[in-house]
């Protein structure tokens, strides 16, 4: 099997599109993971006869996939992983709140997972000579059941998306799986994406699919997630799908998750520099603004806040002391 192919793409598609949620905060990581600007991939390309045991397992700071696999027999099997760490959560916006406050909001973290996987594996019983010592006269054998195992969790989402198979006599299909979280910014929307397709021909085996989509909580007005099993986010999900199958099936399912996270609005006075202390400015680019220290202190900062009033505000500078008043030391 010199390449992956894509083979799915009938059977069951389930597409569910959220919006409104603003999902963005310092609870949003995958637990204990480092948010690391990285990019990384991986090819496979597997074909004989023996025992195999695969393990894999990718960590953004938001993101995480699992493929796990074992088994004897004869073996063809080819895979690609990629991976990138695109953005950390380091800088941080100001943002109007609904009780009309500022509130520091972080930017939100951007990684991707992206998976495809191609199998058609057969079990059989394996028996290996090794060296020539006690396992020359004494050979070891293998007669490992097929198991195959794909997990993949979206953090900020509070999402993931399983599949596995176990004791299966013969395996052959595809699975691909795509993630992508973009958290919002001060500048625009943010998307979660988390999406499974599933091609299985299983023998003898046991297939089991799901999906779950925690329903989220508020704690001091944000949205967060829900951290234990027993608290009501995972005991009443949005989503929840459980689907078990024993014996011999073809199975075909499509299932994607969409979340939009929207980006916070901002309000300010026409004459920004005027609302407060200097150095409580809310801005995310202070200097491109407001022309920096010196546009608050000679009022140049005002030609660039009245030109966004609508209707054109009132331009003139009789509001200011004519040169017979000025202050002069």
């Amino acid at each position: 099997m010199g390449h992956v192919k894509a083979r799915v793409g009938t059977g069951l598609i389930l597409l569910v599109l959220f919006t409104g949620f603003s999902w963005a905060g310092t609870w949003d990581f995958n637990p204990g993971q480092e948010a690391v600007e990285h990019k990384h991939e991986m090819t496979d390309d597997v074909t004989g006869q023996g025992y195999v045991m695969e393990y894999k397992k990718i960590n953004t700071n938001n993101l995480s996939l699992l493929e796990y696999f074992h088994g004897s027999g004869n073996m063809d099997l080819a895979d690609v992983l990629n991976s990138q760490q695109k953005s950390t959560q380091t800088s941080t916006y100001y943002y109007l709140d609904n009780n009309g406050q500022w509130v520091k909001g972080w930017k939100g973290a951007c990684s991707v997972v992206s998976y495809t996987r191609q199998y058609d594996n057969i079990q059989t019983p394996t028996t290996f000579a090794y060296g020539t010592g006690y396992y020359a006269a004494n050979p070891i054998s293998y007669n490992s059941l097929l198991k195959d195992k794909t997990v993949a969790k979206s953090y900020q989402e509070s999402a993931s998306m399983h599949r596995q198979v176990e004791y299966a006599r013969a395996l052959k299909g595809d699975i691909a799986v795509d993630i992508n979280c973009t958290g919002p910014t001060d500048k625009a929307d943010g998307k979660g994406i988390l999406s499974m397709r599933i091609d299985d021909d299983v023998t003898q085996g046991t297939l089991h699919i799901g999906e779950l989509l925690a329903q989220p909580m508020k704690k001091g007005g944000y949205i967060v997630e829900p951290k234990t099993k027993n608290q009501l986010g995972w005991k009443d999900p949005i989503i929840e799908v459980d689907n078990d199958y024993i014996g011999n099936f073809q199975v075909q399912k499509t299932m994607k998750l969409e979340v939009t996270k929207y980006k916070q609005s901002w309000g300010e006075d026409w004459l920004p520099c005027c609302g407060g202390g200097f150095f409580d400015l809310p801005s995310w680019n202070f200097d491109k603004q407001y022309a920096g220290q010196k546009g608050v202190f000679d009022c140049s900062c005002r030609n660039t806040s009245i030109s966004t009033m609508q209707p054109k505000w009132n331009t003139t500078m009789a509001q200011f002391p004519t040169e017979m008043y000025q202050y002069k030391p």
